[in-house]
């Protein structure tokens, strides 16, 4: 599939983190420091919340929901029985964010010394 055009860069404006719906699944696109993107799924395994609006200390967001916990870096579920939450193929070309359709299986990590902590 090809590459969607999900947003341009100015939209952000002072936000760090927003949050789409693609194909059923909310995808929240997040600005690192370095003014990069990245996106992955945020939709809680439990009952698909959008974890977007979700507690965030560290690198940890906690549904509002139910309490299912989350490894921003990983994806990996560490309180609930969900499986990881999976990561988007993210770039930035002429001012536009651009994603790949569906997730990818290959977990993209945070560079070292990035927190998550910005929500």
């Amino acid at each position: 599939m090809k590459p969607i055009k999900l947003a341009r860069v100015e939209d952000f404006g002072p936000k760090n983190v927003r949050s789409f719906r693609i194909l059923g699944r909310h995808v929240g696109v997040f600005r690192r420091e370095d003014g990069s993107f990245r996106a992955m799924e945020m939709g809680c395994r439990h009952q698909n919340a959008d974890l977007t609006l979700g507690i965030m200390k560290d690198d940890v967001v906690t549904c509002t929901w139910h309490g299912w916990q989350y490894n921003m870096t990983t994806g990996e579920c560490l309180r609930g029985s969900g499986s990881r939450l999976r990561h988007y193929d993210c770039s930035v070309e002429d001012g536009h964010i651009w994603i790949s359709a569906l997730p990818i299986e290959t977990p993209q990590t945070a560079s070292d010394g990035e927190s998550w902590e910005h929500f």
